[in-house]
């Protein structure tokens, strides 16, 4: 019994020294933020987890890591808000989001390209699923969230040809009549590698008589920075 308790005092004790943060007195919902906060502390410890598997023989570090994030995929389930489908561009697999409430005109269309680093992620992660339904259902927008084959086993240009063959495919007006897209209300979008991928078939893109993209943006966040690294939690979880 005394080992036991011992042992359960040993076990407290990481986990508080695990979990603590220092919290102003006057934040919201310090509860939340402390859950939020030790999540990304394990998600950063993943990498490690990784590498200890590639050491013991049990798997090459991208299959592995392949593996855990698609432990975070979700189903495309619709809900009171927002209808969600899967269907193929080109052959290239891609996630729909279309609002469900009646239109008072053509809606605005939003192509999604998610990150990863090439050989990471897909739109069916529980993170690029819940940004499409929420901004098909915050803008009224016809959310296309693409697919494209990753590294290791898929090499450039492979990545660069699925998003851009999937986007030409969706630009196409009988295709924008289909899920009642407003044309001169069309964008691109994507994070890290997808947003790579977006300025590179965005160049492309112009070149065709389907659309001409007059403007886009691109942010990249090369957060480096001392004071960056030191509240890079705090940042995360603002709202």
């Amino acid at each position: 019994m005394g080992r036991k308790a011992l042992l359960l005092l040993i076990m407290g004790v990481f986990v508080a020294y695990y979990t603590y943060i220092s919290l102003p007195e006057n934040i919201e919902e310090p509860w939340k933020l402390l859950c939020m906060t030790t999540s990304m502390k394990t998600n950063r410890c993943g990498k490690y987890r990784i590498l200890c598997a590639e050491l013991l023989g049990i798997n090459h570090f991208l299959n592995m890591a392949t593996f855990f994030v698609s432990l975070q995929e979700v189903p495309p389930t619709s809900d009171e808000n927002v209808t969600v489908m899967e269907t193929t561009f080109n052959n290239i697999p891609v996630r729909i989001y279309v609002p469900k409430r009646k239109p008072e005109r053509l809606r605005r269309g939003l192509f999604y390209v998610h990150g990863g680093g090439w050989r990471l992620g897909s739109a069916a992660l529980f993170s690029y699923d819940f940004l499409s339904r929420r901004t098909a259902d915050r803008l009224d927008a016809v959310v296309i969230s693409a697919n494209y084959r990753i590294a290791p086993k898929y090499h450039f240009p492979n990545h660069f040809e699925d998003v851009y063959n999937a986007l030409k495919w969706f630009l196409h007006q009988n295709v924008l009549d289909k899920y009642g897209v407003d044309p001169e209300r069309t964008g691109i979008s994507g994070d890290s590698a997808g947003e790579n991928l977006v300025a590179a078939v965005t160049q492309q893109v112009r070149c065709l008589d389907l659309l001409l993209l007059k403007k886009y943006f691109t942010l990249k966040y090369l957060f480096q920075t001392l004071t960056y690294q030191s509240n890079y939690i705090m940042l995360y979880v603002r709202n």
